[in-house]
């Protein structure tokens, strides 16, 4: 949360703390056989996820598919699966394979060859960065149509101003192109990005024109909170992102810097990496026909991604000596399906659907979504 509409956690923690003192098979990942590269035809997997083991030891890679028989599983750290794929495991329609061996300091990917029908890349979508825990994956969602998001060509992240050195190193392996930097002047001077060496930055800032609303400075936004309106002003907030012009014309430039990227992955970001954050991902998933209940599951990972964190600065606060009840901070350090919704209600009001808003409020054109559909999406449509 940040400054002028969007309450910035950090800020506030240190703000209080100021005032209150004054099928499965398991199988290491070899080097014996390459994987193929997605091409344009049927994806048969209806779901598939590659995560991390709580140990570290290695990744559990599942799937379920329609009548694609035998399936094989590569391991590699090419986000396309055309070099660097080891045989590591397979099973059938439903399986689960655990894949050892993999280098801790690159991101793996991992190739699901089918018997019948199309490969498909996926990872485990948290990067799990310790200075930038929300960093995370914007692909691996199956469309409405059956085609898939692409991995390693979108990440979402909260604030980039305190990123380790060894996190640095994993983020440029990622090979991002652009830095879309979403927060306000304020934030940025106060905090300012850490661009990684081969990539450029860029400045949409959604909050430009949101001066005088609810929370529009931090004495304001602490009322707020300490009068319990958390909720109130998570939810107006949620619905400025789609009512307001400056909103409306960051977002809109976001899309076609994800048109316009060639070669690098596009990496936009807030401070938390939820709110702001989190409408770009639900307007990019909407753009590319990913359904809602799958976006708004998206959208609630944030809560477990940034858990550590905000149990930190709730301990410094409680420490500190809050002068109001701290559970009053739950609203605003974490997000809900209210607040998202809100937007889209408001979406509904104000356009009367998605495609609409997408048209008239964001002002893209239909050959510019064709082409984002056609860039990010692989498989045949169903």
């Amino acid at each position: 949360m940040n400054v002028p509409h969007y309450l910035r956690p950090a800020a506030l923690a240190v703000s209080l703390a100021c005032v209150s003192l004054a099928g499965c098979a398991t199988a290491p990942a070899g080097q014996t056989e390459t994987a193929t590269a997605p091409r344009a035809a049927d994806v048969p997997f209806t779901s598939a996820t590659a995560e991390l083991l709580p140990d570290g030891s290695g990744y559990r890679v599942s799937w379920q598919a329609s009548d694609a028989g035998k399936v094989r599983v590569f391991a590699g750290i090419d986000p396309n699966g055309t070099t660097g794929g080891a045989a590591s495991g397979e099973g059938g329609t439903q399986g689960s394979v655990i894949v050892s061996g993999v280098a801790p300091a690159s991101r793996p990917y991992f190739t699901l060859v089918p018997e019948r029908g199309a490969p498909l890349v996926i990872a485990d979508r948290g990067l799990h960065l310790k200075s930038v825990p929300n960093w995370r994956d914007v692909g691996g969602y199956r469309t409405n149509d059956g085609q898939w998001v692409r991995m390693g060509k979108i990440y979402r992240a909260d604030q980039l101003d305190k990123v380790s050195a060894n996190d640095m190193t994993l983020i440029d392996q990622l090979n991002p192109g652009v830095i879309i930097d979403l927060r306000t002047q304020s934030e940025r001077t106060r905090e300012p990005d850490m661009i990684p060496p081969r990539a450029r930055g860029l400045v949409l800032d959604v909050a430009a024109d949101a001066h005088g609303s609810i929370g529009g400075d931090m004495r304001e936004a602490m009322a707020a909170i300490a009068a319990g309106k958390g909720v109130e002003m998570l939810t107006a907030a949620n619905r400025d992102f789609v009512a307001l012009p400056g909103a409306q014309k960051a977002y809109s430039a976001m899309i076609r810097e994800l048109l316009r990227e060639q070669d690098g992955a596009v990496v936009y970001h807030c401070t938390a990496g939820k709110d702001r954050t989190g409408w770009a991902t639900a307007i990019i998933l909407g753009l590319l026909g990913v359904p809602r209940e799958t976006i708004m599951a998206d959208y609630m990972l944030s809560n477990g991604y940034l858990k550590t964190k905000n149990d930190a600065m709730i301990a410094m606060i409680n420490k500190a000596g809050a002068p109001f009840d701290v559970a009053n901070l739950e609203p605003v350090m974490t997000v809900r399906p209210e607040y998202l919704q809100a937007a889209f209600d408001e979406v509904q009001r104000k356009y009367g659907s998605f495609d609409a808003y997408a048209r008239q409020g964001l002002g893209l054109t239909d050959a510019e979504i064709a082409a984002l559909r056609k860039k990010y999406l692989v498989g045949s449509a169903g």
